[in-house]
């Protein structure tokens, strides 16, 4: 009947949730790597810590792939399994080392670089047009990660280095993340990526191992959790919704990073930090703009009257 209100429960769009998740997914690994930064002090080394955070992930999420059956871990898509897992395996050995070297703020902005990276893949590997508008933005976020870094002012760290390097690791792993959730379920993919980061991650950790300590061991089990957590968080909002959509949230880890580096370690981010993130940040959000721009129908001209 006209003049009623509805009274039907709100029901949340695929965009919202894909955001909420994506929110959720940036606080648990800012918590995750806070737990990084403590290992590391702790006296481990970070291939060590990637893989105990690759193994105690497996560990979570096998009794609830056991529980779902080994039917639901079938799959066609090997190769981009494989491919995916290459590509996280490097973007975690560079990640833990950053995180280790550089403070936490600093090595969160220059991982922003990620969709800048993907733009290059996708124009240099996977054959797309990328136009001027595109490169343009590329250009000057890359602008803000030397504004982070002072070239010549200052030596250049290794951290920082290895931060750029996870950056690129990420963007083609995110990429992988988008083609297999279109037929892969999110606890497949996220049992698949543990299991080949912890076969990959295995030599480098055996290289640099020292005996397992009770904190060793609870820190294991930590990384584990909230790493595996974090994933699935991360792999739902890729379900829920377009990566145009969701990967602007994926910038709340910035502040969520600050917090835990400024609780847990007493660091504070310096405002050079800001300006260069807000550089990257803002260059991410026009070409995720772009991209989500150039991805809609061209809309049909109305006939005429």
């Amino acid at each position: 009947m006209n003049g009623k209100r509805n009274t039907s429960p709100t029901v949340l769009s695929g965009p919202v949730w894909g955001a909420a998740w994506m929110i959720v997914s940036a606080a648990l690994f800012a918590v995750m790597n806070g737990f990084v930064r403590e290992a590391a002090d702790q006296g481990m080394h970070p291939f060590q810590i990637a893989f105990l955070r690759s193994i105690f992930a497996l560990l979570f999420i096998l009794p609830f792939t056991l529980k779902g059956g080994l039917e639901q871990l079938k799959t066609r898509r090997w190769k981009l399994y494989l491919f995916r897992g290459g590509a996280a395996t490097t973007a975690m050995l560079f990640w833990m080392t950053a995180v280790v070297s550089i403070p936490l703020a600093e090595a969160t902005a220059i991982s922003f670089t990620a969709p800048l990276f993907a733009t290059i893949g996708s124009a240099l590997v996977l054959k797309e047009t990328v136009r001027a508008r595109r490169w343009t933005a590329v250009v000057i976020g890359f602008t803000g990660v030397l504004i982070i870094l002072r070239p010549g002012a200052e030596a250049l760290e290794p951290g920082a280095l290895a931060a750029v390097g996870a950056a690129c690791g990420m963007a083609t792993a995110a990429l992988c993340i988008k083609a297999l959730t279109g037929t892969e379920p999110a606890g497949r993919v996220v049992f698949y990526t543990s299991l080949i980061l912890t076969v990959a991650t295995l030599p480098f950790a055996l290289a640099v191992w020292v005996p397992m300590t009770a904190e060793f061991w609870i820190l294991g089990v930590l990384l584990g959790f909230f790493g595996v957590t974090a994933q699935m968080f991360l792999t739902s909002s890729f379900k829920a919704a377009d990566a145009s959509v969701v990967l602007p949230f994926d910038y709340t880890r910035l502040p969520f990073i600050a917090l835990v580096g400024w609780v847990a370690f007493e660091e504070t981010v310096g405002i050079i930090t800001w300006a260069g993130a807000s550089v990257i940040v803002g260059s991410a959000l026009y070409v995720v703009y772009r991209e989500r721009q150039l991805a809609r129908p061209p809309t049909k001209p109305e006939p005429p009257h």
